[in-house]
């Protein structure tokens, strides 16, 4: 794993098997691993690629008692998947039991089109790359205006 992880803790054996219950399936092998030392987790400032043109990161890991609720508010989820973690935006991170434990992303604004991101949670770990505000290039001409708060900027000038 690439980046550094904060206020994680391992997750008991029986929240792990209540929620297999619920869900009628075992969670992958990776996902097990990780929530017993790093349930609920937050990365660091992190990156990772949504196919060609797209990326987001991860905010924070979901913890394993939270899972169901989450699983709640993700459209068209299927039958043997849950998520894993929140991303930016709004969006999820979810692993399917059903399709041999690929991970994907579900973006609230396409909830039909999930992306395949990872062949399983260990895969995906090693996906998420740290973020450096400063690895950010802007074209010229890319920004045609901006907004600033007036009280943001007056703290700006003195």
């Amino acid at each position: 794993m690439k980046i550094k992880l904060m206020r994680g803790q391992a997750a008991s054996e029986e929240a792990i098997v209540a929620l297999e219950a619920e869900l009628g399936c075992r969670l992958s092998d990776s996902f097990r691993a990780f929530v017993r030392t790093y349930d609920g987790a937050k990365p660091e400032a992190n990156i990772f690629k949504i196919g060609e043109n797209n990326d987001s990161g991860v905010n924070r890991f979901i913890p394993v008692d939270e899972i169901s609720k989450e699983r709640a508010h993700i459209e068209n989820i299927p039958a043997k998947a849950y998520p894993v973690a929140w991303a930016e935006g709004g969006n999820y991170v979810f692993v399917d039991e059903g399709r041999n434990s690929a991970v994907y992303f579900w973006d609230h604004e396409l909830p039909e089109e999930t992306v395949e991101l990872a062949a399983n949670f260990e895969v995906f770990l090693d996906l998420l790359e740290p973020f450096d505000i400063k690895s950010t290039k802007l074209r010229p001409g890319q920004i045609k205006r901006v907004w600033i708060d007036p009280e943001f900027l007056k703290r700006l000038k003195k």
